[in-house]
């Protein structure tokens, strides 16, 4: 088998203006600031995700839910220098459906402090446990004390399945320039905000033929950290994460771990088991999933994140098979013990381990996946 590589995730959220929105269904109305003394904004957050290209991949419902319903989310705008200006809050919002996507549209009152920048930031937060509302000072907060909060922090998911009351946080930043806000017409920012999921995504498929009826018993996590941070560290830019869809500097690779470091103590949880199908080439597919916060396997030691995968009893086997986050060979063999082999654990990665069973005998190879895509992102 060649590498096991890592799958990147990413979305956008779009502002543009909305005086001329058009709505299909499920409008939710709500007042017009007065055109002739507003200074405001449209905000645009589309459910279509960009044309998918190679190394990106279609995220579930979950994996792309941002909770508007209960306001789980934050718009701020910082200067240049990273600074805070003030906070969006928007008006209400406009639902729009059609066959195969989903919009939200936004109004709001650009805030006065807003005005006197021609050159600003937007900064995106989504799915937070909590938000610093009372601790944002003009002029003084800056951008890195929202990245390194501790109330910027997310424990990990007692389950690995997500729900609506179980979200990965997102964020995200994006710089304007020369924009000039005029009274009484809404302003259209012209580029996206890219989203980072604050969380990796670990899959494992067990992949047998007609000739074998198995499923793992168990998969399990050995070493993971029980809490991250919702922002990456030092991103205060898009050119520091959004590099145009070049997948190989897509999106960030340096870790922020809680304390600068991997939790001391050992901890095993078990993946969530997602589905069992077959497949159009004949073979039996059943996968199992994880979201985990970041982790540090490259200069751990024995002190690695390692996924073990058990399987079912008819197979008289007692040991579990252990699958490490490193390059496996063409054979699917690795050498865990060469650091330069291993991955860590990186946020907004999915990394996908098939496990296979063929040739009328049991053996377990790591294989390589080729293709992923961009996610669409859902928005209720």
């Amino acid at each position: 088998m060649k590498n096991v590589a890592q799958h990147i995730i990413t979305g956008t959220l779009m502002f543009l203006g909305l005086w001329n929105t058009s709505c299909s269904h499920d409008t939710e109305t709500f007042d017009i600031p007065d055109k002739e003394t507003a200074l405001s904004i449209g905000l645009r957050l589309p459910a279509r995700s960009p044309k998918a290209t190679e190394g990106y991949e279609v995220g579930n419902t979950y994996e792309n839910y941002i909770d508007i319903e209960n306001n789980n989310y934050r718009i701020y705008f910082f200067t240049s220098d990273n600074k805070f200006i003030a906070r969006f809050e928007p008006s209400g919002f406009v639902v729009t459906e059609g066959s195969d996507y989903r919009d939200y549209s936004v109004l709001g009152k650009a805030p006065a402090s807003l005005t006197n920048h021609e050159n600003f930031k937007m900064v995106v937060l989504a799915n937070w446990p909590q938000y610093g509302d009372d601790m944002m000072k003009t002029g003084e907060t800056l951008l890195a004390d929202i990245c390194d909060a501790g109330w910027g922090q997310f424990d990990s998911f007692s389950s690995f399945e997500l729900e609506p009351k179980r979200l990965i946080p997102f964020y995200g930043v994006h710089e304007y320039d020369n924009i000039e806000f005029k009274p009484g017409e809404a302003t259209l920012l012209p580029e996206p905000v890219t989203l980072l999921r604050a969380m990796a995504k670990v899959e494992v498929i067990l992949k047998t033929d007609e000739h074998f009826d198995l499923s793992f018993s168990e998969v399990k996590i050995r070493r993971y950290n029980k809490k991250g941070y919702c922002a990456p560290k030092d991103v205060f830019s898009q050119e520091d994460y959004d590099h145009g869809g070049e997948w190989n500097s897509d999106y960030v690779s340096d870790l922020h771990l809680v304390e600068n470091s991997n939790d001391t103590e050992e901890k095993i949880q078990n993946f969530h088991f997602a589905n069992r199908w077959i497949d159009t080439d004949g073979n039996k597919y059943e996968k199992w999933i994880a979201y985990l916060p970041e982790y540090q396997n490259i200069d751990a030691g024995d002190k690695y994140s390692c996924i073990e995968a058990r399987l079912d009893a008819q197979t008289g086997e007692d040991e579990p098979h252990k699958v490490y986050f490193a390059r496996y060979d063409e054979s699917g063999k690795t050498d865990n013990n060469d650091n330069a082999q291993r991955f860590n654990v990186t946020r907004n990665n999915l990394y996908r381990f098939t496990i296979t069973v063929r040739d009328n005998r049991l053996s377990v190879n790591v294989q390589e996946w080729k293709y992923a895509y961009d996610n669409e992102y859902t928005f209720d």
